[in-house]
């Protein structure tokens, strides 16, 4: 795995793919996240109850953006 150091803030980040969608992102170097914003937000919603074509248009319409 990657580290990639940004001097200026002092903060270090890692190359990660996400485990559901394999998008790669980068997460702080010691954070125990393994799924990207967009499907976080996701899984987020569906257990908020928001049903999944709801959820699939929105994804859709991030992604043609």
């Amino acid at each position: 795995m990657h580290v990639i150091s940004r001097i200026t803030s002092g903060v270090n980040l890692q190359l990660k793919y996400c485990e559901q969608c394999s998008t790669l992102w980068l997460r702080r170097q010691q954070s125990k996240l393994t799924l990207c914003p967009n499907c976080r937000c996701a899984e987020d919603d569906l257990a908020a109850g928001v049903s999944f074509l709801q959820v699939w248009n929105r994804l859709r319409a991030e992604v043609r953006s």
